[in-house]
């Protein structure tokens, strides 16, 4: 039977480590920055992979949320936890702290992640890229689970845009803290790219981002609706795999920067990441917000007459008792405060 030590708590492990969990948690305009050195490209996480299934045979373990090592094994139990805390120290300590997730969570991952999630990416994402095998993989915490995040670093922008120099007018949702926090960045030099938008057909969901900027910023990546961006401490973002689909046949991804410039399907805003040049405007977001729903509103409007006239206009039998009146395809009026539901 196997010597084994069960190793419950993850700081028994690495107890140095502690003094790092606040440090590692910056804030730069609005969120925390999360660490780019969790990521890496398929080919390395491939060999770190096969490392740790290799050390399943010897017994390493974290099955039933426990670490598991072999005493009697001092060099293959080193190495077990090395790995664990090389490429998933981040999620033991600095995420588990920060919100709230269990140790027990992040190592059902670890164990799904050797043994199956890891061998599913190549298949389930290869086709959204042009090269899948330069860019960067990550996995971090977001609205309750571990997910998948893929680095939008300069090889991104080139796969996709054939250049890192793609200067647009964009906008950015903040606070007058962040808008100076931006500001003193574009004076300082400090590139850092920042979740930006060109077009919204709702309000933005925080409401402490009362500031709303138009920036001249250079684009590393265009989104047609938004992808839960991460900051990482390199000054890139990490886009959510899970936001790579969009209603009806096409990708998230815009694969020219005017393409995101049209309809939201997801009527919500889309997604422009972006650094931060020049601002060029500052204004009351709830003002901001009411002209970006009213441009869209405006639209919809241009086409309803349209759109109504073939839902029910087109039938093509004569009206006969009781539908004697011919429908008018004029909007409704929307309906008084308090009728409109919750």
């Amino acid at each position: 039977m196997v010597n084994s030590k069960f190793m419950t708590n993850y700081n028994i492990m690495n107890s140095s480590r502690k003094a790092l969990v606040r440090e590692g948690i910056k804030v730069k305009v609005h969120g925390y920055v999360r660490p780019a050195d969790q990521f890496h490209k398929l080919a390395h996480w491939e060999k770190i992979v096969n490392k740790m299934l290799a050390l399943q045979t010897k017994g390493m373990s974290v099955r039933g949320g426990k670490i598991t090592i072999d005493p009697a094994q001092p060099v293959a139990s080193q190495e077990w936890l090395r790995l664990l805390d090389h490429y998933f120290g981040n999620l033991l300590e600095v995420e588990t702290v920060q919100f709230g997730m269990g140790e027990k969570n992040v190592l059902d991952f670890i164990e799904d992640f050797i043994n199956h999630r890891f061998w599913a990416l190549r298949r389930h994402y290869e086709d959204y890229f042009p090269d899948i095998d330069a860019l960067k993989f990550g996995f971090l915490f977001s609205r309750g689970d571990i997910e998948p995040y893929v680095e939008i670093d300069d090889e991104f922008t080139q796969q996709f845009y054939g250049s890192t120099d793609n200067i647009k007018t964009v906008k950015h949702f903040t606070d007058p803290r962040g808008m100076k926090n931006i500001e003193r960045a574009i004076g300082e030099g400090d590139d850092f790219d920042i979740s930006t938008f060109t077009i919204a057909a709702s309000p933005f969901f925080k409401g402490k981002s009362n500031v709303i900027l138009t920036l001249k910023a250079n684009v590393k990546a265009a989104f047609r609706s938004d992808i839960k961006s991460l900051a990482l401490d390199n000054g890139n973002r990490a886009l959510n795999l899970h936001r790579l689909d969009y209603p009806g046949d096409e990708t998230n991804i815009c694969s020219s920067l005017d393409l995101c410039d049209g309809e939201l399907k997801t009527s919500l805003w889309n997604e422009i990441i972006a650094t931060p040049l020049e601002i060029l405007d500052a204004q009351s977001a709830d003002e901001a917000v009411i002209t970006e729903v009213g441009k869209f509103q405006q639209a919809v409007r241009a086409r309803h007459a349209g759109m109504k006239k073939r839902l029910i206009g087109l039938g093509g039998v004569a009206n006969s008792t009781p539908y004697t009146t011919k429908p008018s395809m004029k909007r409704s009026k929307s309906a008084p405060a308090g009728f409109g539901g919750s």
